[in-house]
């Protein structure tokens, strides 16, 4: 497919690992907040984290994650206006990034909460902090030169598995709702990655069948 002299190139395999990590929020959504059960474990295990050892390490990060994130997206802007394709690169990092916070953003406030438990409270999933910061972390590595990748990557793992076990030890959020922000972040990340451009050949159509079309030849006498 041709779009403004671009070649669109679609990996259906990543189209297809986002409906699926769709599916299993959707579960998780399901299980750990529509079910007694689900209600009941989710709580203990927010509980029983809380006052883990984590508890220490959490009091000191919950200070950094606003930090973080400023800094991560100052960070992401400057590598967007640096890069070769600016244009390209800051439709997938707004993709990226917007998408899954408004999707939490909307979520929060368009489901609800049954107080199957005996607990009356708000719904909290997912987690917007943890959106927010696994959504910027996500960009910062879309964003980085190849070579560098894998350096961003290890940082953006540690900063969201930080803030995604300070938000349940703190009490911000149950497990499920951390779960779902990263499943929303992943899903969009996805869909964004699964679609590639590059330049067409001009003329359109397929540049190596031209080239080796007999009829296409030409002699040039000297």
């Amino acid at each position: 497919m041709n779009i403004l002299n671009r070649r669109v190139r679609v990996r259906p395999e990543r189209l297809s690992a986002a409906f699926a990590l769709g599916v299993v929020g959707l579960a998780v959504f399901g299980l750990a907040v529509h079910t007694t059960a689900g209600q009941v474990v989710d709580q203990a295990l927010m509980a029983r984290a809380s006052t883990s050892s984590a508890s220490g390490f959490s009091a000191i990060f919950v200070g950094a994650i606003v930090p973080f994130t400023l800094v991560g997206g100052v960070l992401v802007a400057l590598l967007v206006v640096m890069g070769e394709q600016p244009l390209r690169l800051a439709g997938r990092v707004a993709l990226v990034t917007f998408g899954p916070i408004v999707t939490a953003w909307w979520l929060k406030r368009a489901l609800n909460r049954p107080s199957l438990d005996g607990l009356v409270m708000h719904n909290s999933f997912p987690s917007g902090t943890l959106t927010a910061v696994a959504a910027v972390a996500c960009t910062a590595v879309l964003a980085t030169p190849r070579r560098w990748r894998p350096v961003a990557a290890v940082n953006a793992a540690l900063v969201t598995t930080g803030t995604a076990v300070t938000v349940v030890v703190l009490r911000w959020h149950r497990p499920s709702d951390a779960l779902g922000a990263l499943l929303i972040v992943g899903c969009f990340t996805l869909i964004a990655s699964a679609f590639t451009t590059t330049d067409a050949p001009v003329g359109g159509g397929d540049g190596l069948a031209r080239l080796s079309d007999p009829r296409a030849e030409r002699l040039v006498a000297r």
